[in-house]
């Protein structure tokens, strides 16, 4: 419906509410607009374990795509291979939240300094209290800013991390270009992002794909955090997206072409997740162990994703870029 700037789940999803009694926070979020809404929504400190992140086969999964070893973690990789002997780098993570892929990155001893920026507050005071907490104040520093008022200030750095927040910015073709102003001529840009669908619109054969999937899985294994089970995958309304979340894969397709025509690819590592992500979305909690059956269930989710990749390809991608024409 008007090219899915609406559809039926919408008001699926809205009675549900209305039973539950939970209309209020959907009235309350039709009030706050543009980037307060983008803050407000990112206020949320908890880690969520019912997405596929939280599942250790899947990122075991995501290891051996990325680095070719299910024991080898893409930060140690790059730091090996890309920034090695260096160990006095001064990095900068964009759009950084709660800083857990931070600290991973700041422990591989390249940096002299790791400072991670996000506009929500509340995130960066956990970030900051975390690596107190764990002894990595020294290296790790966190503070509130928008990365796109930074390269005014002429501020320039040895490393970019763009970890899973630049499917978050808009206006990619201009975007990137003013990220690239924020690295040293010799620098390093380090991606791990989604590329997939703007706005989360997914194509028909992902959903078939995920669905099928989806189907094989024991109906307990498919049980959401509310009680009920999951059915099937759907495309989100357009709408339902910018009310949750205005920054949410806002110009995702974009990023891939984008920093391939600002930055020369070292290199790229596509590592699935379009079947997966959203197969997994809401259920992820029903398969955190570590038992024959947990993982066996999961071997197969990840042989039905690989079956699909070659037609519907890959929605995550790692990546190592250089600024052009860099020496």
């Amino acid at each position: 419906m008007l090219n899915n700037l609406v559809n039926r789940h919408d008001a699926d999803r809205l009675l549900r509410k209305v039973r539950r009694l939970e209309l209020n926070p959907v009235v309350a979020k039709l009030r706050v607009r543009g980037g307060a809404r983008v803050v407000e929504h990112w206020t949320e400190v908890e880690p969520s374990m019912t997405e596929w992140w939280a599942v250790p086969a899947v990122v075991k999964r995501w290891n051996l795509l990325m680095t070719g070893d299910a024991d080898t973690s893409f930060p140690a990789h790059v730091a090996s291979k890309h920034f090695a002997p260096r160990d006095d780098l001064h990095g900068l993570s964009l759009g950084c939240g709660t800083g857990g892929n931070e600290l991973i990155w700041a422990r591989t001893g390249a940096f002299a300094l790791l400072e991670g920026v996000d506009v929500a507050a509340a995130r960066i005071e956990f970030a900051t209290k975390t690596a107190a907490e764990q002894g990595l104040a020294d290296v790790l520093r966190f503070r509130v800013a928008d990365v796109e008022r930074m390269t005014a200030d002429g501020e320039r750095f040895d490393v970019l991390l763009g970890l899973q927040s630049l499917h978050h910015f808009d206006q990619l073709a201009l975007t990137l270009p003013r990220l690239a102003e924020l690295l040293r001529p010799d620098g390093v840009f380090v991606i791990d992002e989604f590329v997939g669908p703007t706005r989360f619109q997914w194509t028909d054969r992902q959903l078939a794909a995920a669905n099928e999937l989806l189907a094989h899985l024991p109906e307990e294994r498919r049980r959401l955090a509310d009680g009920r089970i999951k059915r099937r995958v759907v495309r989100p309304s357009r709408m339902a997206m910018v009310l949750d979340d205005p920054s949410e894969a806002v110009d995702a397709a974009a990023l891939l072409p984008a920093v391939r025509r600002t930055f020369d690819v070292v290199e790229e590592r596509p590592y699935g997740g379009t079947v997966l992500h959203i197969a997994l979305s809401g259920i992820a909690h029903n398969f955190l162990g570590q038992d024959a059956e947990t993982l066996a269930l999961l071997d197969r989710a990840f042989a039905a994703e690989d079956e699909a990749l070659p037609e519907v390809g890959h929605d995550f991608v790692a990546m190592v870029c250089r600024p052009k024409n860099a020496g």
